[in-house]
């Protein structure tokens, strides 16, 4: 295979990036060769099955990683308009590292730029291995890249100031060079200049995070990895899961394996999740070999409960255990359900024992504010509620001492507080404040030290001593503090106590005053530790680690981890599982997993086709492996589950008593179409392109938005809570619906609706899916919705309905798995016509009507209506508007709105309306508003006033329409805008005006010489098409 990257000697001195070789192939691409999606056509070979060592193994991945990264550069080109940008206050070199030719390190302070293109939220504006573009221009199409005064510069974000994310280090591809600007007095700066105010502007492209850390997993060398699992998958062995390890079954056989087995009874799981769990402790319990174990997890079959319960015991056997996955979803999702199984079986005196789980990862990307079920784990929070207790002079050793001090001889801490505080706080008053305070800190901290040091750390014995210790200071009142202590040298009379009361004051005392100090000698913690040595002990000492498998890089240095388990392993590309697998002392691996389910998002076809996006699961599956099967399903109707049961999983799987007895069947809806389980045939759909060209029907928009309306006057009559997920394996489609249903059902109530792409709904579930197969044409052409794994996620997500839109002649036309689908449909009696409901007939027809319409108003900037005067300009933006709504009713009430504004007597009354503002807002129909204003058209040498009519929309989001407005008309000039707001009355009418294109000025004589021509201003604009409502 011809390699596309030559590896470089690095200089003992010279400074090691990981990943740099990465880094300098992408450095090397010109613009022409990011825009080439043919540039390694040919050169990229597929990956191989088995390997001959683990050089082979490691090198396949290589070729194919360097075309994925280019493929989602070109595809980040393709939409630079949307990609943030920023410009830079200030730039110089960085002093240590900026050394010629090669290593061109900068030091950067960003500037916050207004406009559609910032970050929002407040986050960083860039992350570390971000990938930017660098140019004189701010870049907003991929001109601006190619025609700047300067070529672009690539360079990549090396370091992030935690404190202030604007100032940032990146490293260039070339040097930044800087113009002369005569006219502002500032000068060129090249090499190691510096400028301030500078026209220097950025766009984010691609983070590479993920990709330099793939990279850095197939170059062990350069690390040093642990290569005893990845030489264990090279070739076809079924001795790869510890099957030869005679000894380890042998000992499995013994106390260890049946308490095990006694203690899993206790979580009621069926036999096939018992075995799995079981044969995967015996795994880790061998010595003898390295193993990786696959669990096999159909759809519903409890895969996530049974890992978490698998994590459960590994947590009481107190092994180190990394479990990770592709996605943060994934990540949470067992993280989540682990934590609540810890929580309701093992955690003690508030919460002992989460300090040996910790989650980590990028707190955004996660969305861990969202996650409170998660803050007491996650890795960020923790060091920070950790820190308050470490800190020298307030932390929680600190304030022991204090206290002691306290109890021991309050009389001198009164005295050296008076020493150096002027105060007329009395003895008394000093002891209830000084006691309050060190009181309500030391059971705060404690109770933080119990719920977030790792066991191993802080021992049971001390934890029960903290507990104690805060009911005892919860008993001891100011007096007891006092004792024998009087006010007589203040001036107040001796407080005697009776013997019995001095007695049990003193005892209670001593006891706080042992307890405290035996606390202090058992904790062997230094007095203060720092945020970074608080995350490397909290990471080091934890036994169950969360992360993306990404993240998991971020161990290669941290205490060897005995076992690793990637969940959704799958879904997992085989290279980036190397990142774990390689992790310093690794012994076993187990992979939990659907190989019929999706495999990993891959950008590149040319990557595709080399089997990039396939698991290391997958692999090992076809090469015979073992796998230890789920063999039963908790979440389908039976209706439901059947096909997909016949179609991927050869009827292995079983259907629990829980989803067969009869009240799992649900109807939500009365007509038989609306079963557990229909195909709805929309026979007259319209398969169209949407953004991006992806396809989208907007007749199956319209059946959608009706259903779900339908289901939501049933959830509001009788209280009942539904659930409803849309799925559609086309994002143009996804977006559509998402659009016609806007944030009508987002009530934070009972009833709900996701609308998501297929593989945005992997591991989701809902009560109720509707699936939109947007496919309807005369050829059977169903492109990628063949994808067997796409069909098998799209059907398995219902609970109680599951209902298919779909167009039978197309789906039937081809030989893929939907003509089985329709077929067995047919066999079941499941089939059913869309116009069999009378409501579904009706949306039928007013969405063809209308599509039918607007047929007619394509490629048109200007109509004109009968009779009218004006020229009406329609809008892209108005056009998909339309569409989206696809409804005859609301069409024919548009135009007919726009025929009366044409006619000139219309428009002179809602003109006559002061407004601020260019545009104008009229309400068409009940929630929906049309926006429209006068604007100037040029045409045959002359500025023209017209109607332009920019979008109809829920009155709800008029708000954001008129922003996106505000923004396009800051571009008009003041003579423009004087001419958009100019009016000319005859009579009852108003009248369009019109101006010389080398006219500059709105002047009384053009305005005066425009009314005397006003009615000849019909025959100026060329009639594109005579429109009757």
């Amino acid at each position: 295979m011809q390699e596309l990257w030559v590896a470089k000697e690095t200089k003992k001195k010279e400074r090691i990036i990981k990943g740099r070789d990465l880094v300098d192939v992408v450095f090397s691409w010109s613009l022409l060769d990011v825009l080439n999606s043919n540039l390694y056509e040919g050169q990229v070979g597929k990956i191989p099955s088995t390997f001959t060592s683990t050089k082979e193994y490691f090198d396949s991945f290589v070729n194919p990683i360097i075309e994925e990264t280019h493929e989602a550069l070109l595809s980040s080109m393709r939409t630079l308009r949307r990609a943030p940008a920023f410009k830079f206050w200030e730039i110089k070199p960085a002093e240590k590292d900026f050394k010629p030719p090669k290593d061109l390190y900068y030091k950067v302070t960003l500037q916050m730029m207004t406009g559609s293109n910032t970050i929002n939220g407040g986050q960083n504006l860039l992350e570390v291995n971000d990938l930017i573009a660098v140019t004189d221009k701010r870049p907003i199409r991929i001109d601006d890249l190619r025609f700047s005064n300067e070529p672009h510069v690539l360079a990549l974000v090396c370091g992030v100031n935690e404190d202030n994310p604007h100032l940032i280090t990146i490293l260039a591809s070339k040097p930044i060079i800087f113009d002369d600007d005569d006219d502002n007095g500032t000068l060129t700066k090249r090499g190691k200049g510096q400028r301030k105010s500078l026209s220097v502007f950025g766009v984010n492209l691609i983070n590479m995070m993920t990709n330099i850390r793939i990279w850095t997993a197939l170059h062990p060398n350069l690390e040093g990895g642990n290569l005893k699992l990845i030489s264990r998958v090279l070739q076809s062995n079924n001795e790869v899961d510890g099957g030869s390890c005679v000894a380890c079954k042998e000992n499995s056989k013994g106390v260890a394996s049946h308490h095990s087995t006694r203690t899993l009874r206790s979580f009621k799981l069926n036999t096939s999740q018992e075995d799995a769990i079981l044969h995967c402790l015996e795994a880790k319990r061998c010595y003898h070999s390295n193993n990786i174990k696959l669990i096999w997890g159909p759809p519903g079959t409890g895969k996530t409960k049974t890992t978490s319960v698998l994590l459960l015991h590994l947590l009481k056997m107190r092994c180190r255990t990394l479990t990770c996955a592709p996605t943060n979803i994934a990540v949470l999702e067992v993280c989540s359900r682990l934590v609540k199984l810890v929580s309701e079986s093992s955690l003690r005196f508030g919460g002992y024992g989460l300090g040996d789980i910790v989650l980590f990862g990028n707190k955004e990307r996660m969305k861990i504010d969202d996650r409170e079920d998660l803050f007491d784990v996650f890795l960020e929070y923790r060091v920070e509620e950790l820190y308050r207790c470490f800190m020298a002079m307030t932390g929680w050793r600190a304030n022991v001492k204090r206290m002691i001090c306290l109890l021991s001889d309050p009389e001198e801490e009164f005295r050296q507080y008076n020493r150096v505080n002027e105060t007329n706080l009395s003895f008394k008053e000093f002891v209830q404040e000084r006691f309050s305070r060190l009181r309500k800190e030391l059971q705060h901290q404690f109770t933080t030290l119990c719920m977030h040091v790792p066991t191993s750390l802080l021992s049971y014995r001390v934890v029960e001593k903290m507990n104690q210790t805060n009911y005892l200071l919860r008993d001891i009142a100011v007096s007891d503090v006092m004792g024998d202590s009087n006010e007589s040298c203040h001036g107040s009379m001796k407080h005697v106590l009776k013997e019995d009361e001095r007695l049990e004051n003193d005892s209670r005392k001593q006891d706080c005053l042992e307890m405290l100090t035996s606390i202090c000698e058992s904790i062997n913690l230094p007095d203060f530790i720092s945020k970074l040595e608080l995350k490397d002990l909290c990471l080091a000492n934890a036994y169950l680690l969360f992360c993306t498998a990404s993240s998991s890089a971020k161990l290669h240095m941290s205490t060897p981890v005995e076992l690793l388990v990637i969940d959704e392993a799958a879904q997992l590309k085989e290279c980036e599982s190397a990142i774990p697998l390689q992790l310093p002392g690794l012994q076993h691996a187990i992979l939990i997993g659907d190989e019929k389910q999706l495999p990993a998002m891959i950008q590149s076809k040319i990557a595709s086709e080399a089997d990039l996006g396939r698991s290391l699961f997958e692999r090992l599956v076809l090469l015979g492996q073992n796998k230890q099967l789920l063999n039963m399903q908790y979440r389908m109707h039976p209706s439901i589950s059947i096909f997909p049961n016949r179609e991927f999983y050869d009827m292995k799987i079983l259907d629990a008593p829980s989803v067969r007895v009869r009240s799992y069947e649900k109807n939500f809806l009365p007509e038989k179409m609306y079963g557990p389980y229909s195909f709805i045939n929309i026979a007259y759909g319209r398969e169209q392109f949407g953004e991006g060209y992806s396809s989208k029907n907007i007749v199956e928009v319209s059946v959608v938005a009706e259903i779900v309306s339908k289901l939501y006057s049933v959830s509001r009559k009788t209280g009942r809570s539904i659930s409803v997920g849309v799925i559609s394996p086309y994002k143009a489609q996804v977006f559509a619906i998402q659009e016609r249903i806007g944030k009508n059902y987002n009530t934070g109530g009972s009833f709900t609706v996701s609308v998501r792409s297929v593989d945005g709904f992997q591991g989701g579930e809902e009560d109720i899916i509707i699936i939109s197969t947007v496919r309807s044409n005369g050829k059977g052409a169903i492109g990628f919705l063949s994808n067997q794994q796409r069909t098998n996620v799209a059907l398995t997500r219902a609970r109680y309905c599951l209902w298919i839109l779909g167009n039978e002649a197309t789906l039937t036309g081809n030989k893929s798995v939907w003509r089985q689908l329709v077929d067995d449909a047919k066999a079941r009696d499941c089939f059913h016509d869309a116009e069999d409901d009378e409501s579904l007939a009706k949306c039928i027809e007013r969405s063809t009507t209308a599509l039918d319409d607007l047929d007619k108003l394509q490629n048109k900037k200007l109509i004109t209506f009968e009779n009218s005067i004006w020229k009406v300009w329609l809008s892209y933006e108005f056009l998909k508007s339309l569409e989206a709504i696809a409804n005859s009713e609301i069409n024919k009430k548009v135009m007919r709105f726009l025929e009366k504004l044409s006619n000139g007597k219309e428009l002179q009354q809602e003109v006559e309306v002061e407004c601020e503002d260019l545009w104008r807002q009229q309400e068409i129909d009940d929630g929906l508003s049309l926006i429209w204003a006068i604007d100037i058209f040029k045409k045959n040498n002359h500025h023209v006033q017209v109607l332009k009519i920019w979008q109809v929309l829920q009155s709800s989001d008029v708000s954001c329409a008129t922003e996106h407005l505000e923004k396009h008309y800051r571009r008009y000039t003041k003579t423009k805008i004087k001419r958009c707001r100019y009016v000319c009355s005859q009579g009852d009418f108003f009248i369009p005006m019109k101006w010389p294109v080398d006219s500059d000025y709105c002047t009384k004589k053009d305005i005066v010489c425009d009314v005397s021509r006003s009615f000849a201003l019909l025959s100026v604009v060329e009639e594109e098409e005579t429109v009757t409502p």
